[in-house]
């Protein structure tokens, strides 16, 4: 495993041999980390794991894991995934266990690299942009450790999408257990407030004992039970100025000073400026830049002899030491013997000089567009001419997807050959049926197959992006009536279409219809498409703000910000002035792209110069916040309550944050503990988007279709989790999303509609108008419904609801339960008749017949001989039984029993009829 063992220790007992001498090296292609921040640069370079006379390494540049034999230097086998794989590979007996961003772990033949098995950690193939490359929303970033074998991971990156720790058996690929409870968890956040969050896995994994140690990004890791996956422990640091890192360890090296066997960090890596000083977390300088081999420390920053370049990370085993540097290379150093011949030989790698090969003459769907950046698409493929002819004519990054692995197979040989695969191109396998391509990413979508796209062109022209998307697509004239039928109804959305050479062009040249763009001048931005729930459509830090820097403008699909430069000197004597602006820097806010000096050439021209020495405001404030770093709780005018039907004054929960928030019209945006949302159409409550750090400057902003949330970290060593900007868009009201609706009082008898979700981590808002709290009150403030239940605590179960099937109930209801309830008693009720629904799924892998209930609903029978299962017809299936004219007169009580295992239930709405 990654330093050794599965406690990351850096230490073998056994030591090298004495005048190692170069035995062979190669030279592979440079890796780019994920993020430009170093606390998160857990993949800079490639890490050796040497196991069973191979040395294995992982590449998140070309998506695979290398064997090769650690004598010779010779590749044994390589497998590729449909992602970037950033962390080394686990190996236990003959089994290698890698993660990729794909969202999958596989697990490969040690000897031949064979596939055994492998396992989506997400039942979903819903895709985001993440750091530069289309990934899983739930990437594999939790690196896999293994122990007793068993393997662990998690995947998942945003708390408020989801989070998935795993332990799996290696030998069958069973799931032993899985925790998806644990983005979910209202608690501690910097600066001592709290929010709703949770974990961000990027990290290796650690196992020691009975403890799974979970690094969360650049805060501090989480503690599970190794056995069942139970979180012990997790916080994120409540002081400011507190950073942490990506690496943990069991520390059995630093001797004395603490200790052995208990966890530790680097202060190397959990350290970073604030401003005019640099802050240090906890952790033992340079910890995770060494290792000991028998008595012999080997620190990566002394070099080594015989190493060209700046050495990445050392591997000593049988006997031989392997070094890797941050330029590519690879080298194994081994005792001398008397008759190798081939000592110090240098290996040739398959990556080219970045050429691309001549290809046969074709016409280049660039030819049909207006724009040379952004991102291609190629949706079905043939042998690959158009993907390399759109590498020759343009600046394009490219995504083919096929769902022939041996189209893709050779595509992928022939671009690792041209040294192009990883850096401006990737091939996916993929069911082109059920892919979920991110919308409004592509500026140029095509195909080398049409008949790839005879029944779903129009599911992948969503993917285009507005102001100037092209979709250029031969052999139209064969794509059924159907095809053509749902092409023309996009006309509606914005779309035009044009026939002609063989060609249909179908282009997205104007505005989302229903979005808005943003001047800058904190009036609101009443975004029609900006609506709860929400869920990323891209991530990425390559545009990073000071904390402090003014609001930007979203213009026509383009972020014009400003950052400052806060590495100036600063031109103030007290809190009121600042430092200077940077130039203006232009960004696509559809993808996170920033845009060269060729691009949008009539904007740049049309913005103002910045001038480098005028000092600029502290603090930028809209005039209804008067204090500039303590804001009063938010009022946003007036709502109708959804528990009572009368009008009140709109509040909500907001904790630390000195951005008091903005009023946008739609949306309401703050930051409370994270950045935070209110959307008012719905009166969400307020919506925590835990992990990256909002500005001081309000910096959360509904416009063009989306909920953009720049990078407005710089400057800052909270650790927030995530130091990277995000855009967010509209999801189907199926999508899991939680929210801390506010403690306010309820009057007796004036309860008109309400929703009782058991086991549920946060309260939630339908459309429909009910407001569904969580039982028992465990996501935040909520208001004071009086709820009795025998036993008073029930059993409680939650899965994350993107597991939850079927039509019939919603599924984020569906999807957690109380069991082994007898009886609900719901008060303050207003006397009438209501509509009763009650929420039933079965979570475990019961059969019909397991669980048999009986229902009544104020003393009347309403269900007898229950079997949630063969109602629903499958487990994980969520169903509803709905009564009519059930009189009321102020409470409400339903009564379970079970003739057959226990009781259960998910839900229960209640709605007076008028």
């Amino acid at each position: 495993m990654w330093r050794g063992d599965a406690g990351r220790t850096g230490v073998t007992q056994t030591p090298l041999p004495e005048d190692l001498v170069l035995s062979w090296s190669r030279q592979l292609p440079a890796l780019t980390p994920a993020y430009h921040n170093s606390r998160l640069q857990f993949d800079a370079g490639y890490e050796p794991i040497i196991a069973e006379g191979k040395l294995l390494l992982a590449s998140s540049l070309h998506d695979c894991v290398t064997a090769y034999d650690a004598k010779t230097g010779e590749e044994a086998w390589r497998y590729v995934t449909n992602g970037p794989v950033r962390f080394a590979p686990a190996v236990w007996q003959d089994s290698v266990c890698l993660g990729s961003d794909d969202g999958h772990l596989y697990c490969v033949d040690l000897n031949s690299g064979t596939l055994k098995w492998k396992h989506r950690a997400v039942p979903s193939e819903r895709l985001v942009l993440g750091n530069r490359r289309l990934i899983s929303v739930w990437p594999v970033r939790g690196g896999p450790v293994v122990m007793d074998g068993k393997v662990y991971f998690a995947a998942g990156v945003w708390p408020f999408e989801g989070v998935f720790v795993y332990a799996m058996d290696v030998a069958s690929g069973d799931v032993i257990w899985r925790n998806d409870r644990l983005g979910y968890l209202f608690g501690q956040q910097p600066h001592n407030t709290e929010a709703i969050g949770g974990l961000a896995p990027q990290g290796y994994l650690v196992a020691k004992g009975n403890d799974l140690i979970v690094p969360c990004s650049t805060a501090y890791p989480a503690l599970l039970n190794r056995e069942t996956g139970e979180l012990k422990e997790f916080e994120l640091p409540a002081p400011p100025r507190y950073p942490g890192g990506w690496f943990a360890a069991i520390d059995e090296v630093s001797a004395r000073a603490v200790r052995r066997g208990k966890l530790t960090f680097d202060d190397v890596v959990n350290r970073q400026q604030h401003e005019d000083k640099e802050y240090k977390g906890q952790g033992i300088s340079g910890i995770s830049r060494m290792i000991m081999a028998g008595k012999t420390k080997l620190i990566f920053d002394d070099g080594y002899t015989g190493v060209d370049g700046t050495v990445h990370s050392m591997a000593a085993a049988d006997d031989r030491l392997f070094v890797t540097t941050r330029e590519g290379g690879v080298y194994c150093f081994a005792k001398a013997t008397p008759d190798a011949k081939d000592t110090g030989r240098t290996l040739d790698d398959l990556s080219g000089t970045g050429d691309v090969a001549e290809t046969p003459s074709t016409t280049t769907p660039v030819v049909e567009t207006s724009a040379f950046h952004g991102y291609a698409f190629v949706i079905g493929l043939k042998d690959g001419a158009t993907v390399k002819a759109i590498l020759q004519t343009s600046e394009y990054q490219i995504v083919a997807v096929d769902n022939n692995a041996e189209r893709v197979a050779n595509l992928r040989t022939e671009l690792r050959a041209e040294g192009q695969y990883g850096k401006r191109v990737a091939v996916m396998e993929a069911d082109l049926a059920t892919i979920e391509l991110p919308p409004y990413a592509a500026t140029l979508v095509t195909t080398e197959r049409p008949n790839a796209l005879k029944k779903s062109a129009a599911k992948f022209l969503q993917s285009l992006r507005p102001f100037g998307g092209s979709a250029v697509l031969p052999g139209a004239a064969d794509f059924s009536p159907e095809t053509h039928a749902a092409i023309r109804t996009l006309e509606a959305e914005g779309f035009t279409t044009e026939a002609g050479k063989g060609l249909l062009v179908v282009r997205r040249d104007g505005p989302l219809p229903g979005s808005t763009n943003y001047n800058g001048d904190w009036s609101a931005s009443a975004d029609d498409l900006v609506r709860y729930p929400l869920g990323v459509l891209w991530f990425d830090d390559t545009l990073a703000h000071f904390k402090r820097s003014p609001q930007p403008k979203f213009i026509d699909g383009v972020m014009i910000s400003r950052p400052k430069n806060w590495h100036a000197e600063r031109m103030r004597g007290d809190y009121k002035t600042d430092y200077p602006l940077l130039p203006a820097v232009l960004s696509d806010m559809y993808t996170g792209r920033v845009f060269d000096e060729t691009e949008q050439a009539e904007l740049q021209a049309s913005l103002e110069p910045t001038d480098p020495k005028k000092a600029e405001p502290s603090q930028y404030r809209p005039p209804r916040q008067k204090d500039a770093w303590k804001p009063e709780q938010p009022v946003a005018g007036e709502r109708t309550n959804p528990l009572t039907g009368e009008k009140e004054v709109r509040t909500f929960p907001k904790t630390y944050g000195c951005d008091g928030g903005v009023d946008y019209g739609s949306f309401y945006t703050l930051r409370a503990g994270t950045p935070a949302f209110y959307d008012k159409t719905a009166e969400s409550g307020t919506v925590f988007l835990s992990g990256p750090r909002s500005g001081c400057t309000n910096s959360i902003i509904p416009a063009g279709g989306l909920l953009n949330v720049p990078y407005f970290y710089e400057g800052c060593t909270c650790s927030y989790p995530l130091p990277t900007a995000m855009s967010l868009v509209a999801m189907p009201e199926r999508h899991e999303q939680w929210s801390s609706w506010g403690e306010t009082e309820v009057k007796p008898d004036s309860i008109q509609r309400i929703g009782l979700n058991f086991g549920a981590p946060g309260d939630r808002v339908t459309r429909a108008g009910t407001l569904w709290l969580d039982v028992p009150s465990v996501g935040g403030p909520s208001p004071k419904v009086r709820v009795g239940m025998i036993p008073e605590t029930p059993t409680y179960h939650y899965r994350h609801s993107v597991w939850m099937q079927g039509d019939d109930a919603w599924p984020w209801v569906a999807a957690s339960s109380a069991e082994g309830l007898q009886q609900v008693t719901v008060r303050d009720l207003k006397p009438g008749q209501y509509t009763v629904r009650l929420y039933f799924a079965e979570m475990a892998d019961a059969a019909a017949g397991e669980r048999v209930l009986d229902v009544s609903v104020n003393a009347k029978s309403a269900l007898q001989d229950f079997d949630i299962v063969a109602e629903a017809g499958a487990a994980m299936t969520g169903i509803v039984r709905e009564f009519d004219d059930v009189e009321v007169g102020g409470t409400l009580t339903v009564d379970l029993s079970a003739s057959k295992g226990k009781t259960l239930l998910s839900g229960l709405e209640l709605v007076r009829l008028p």
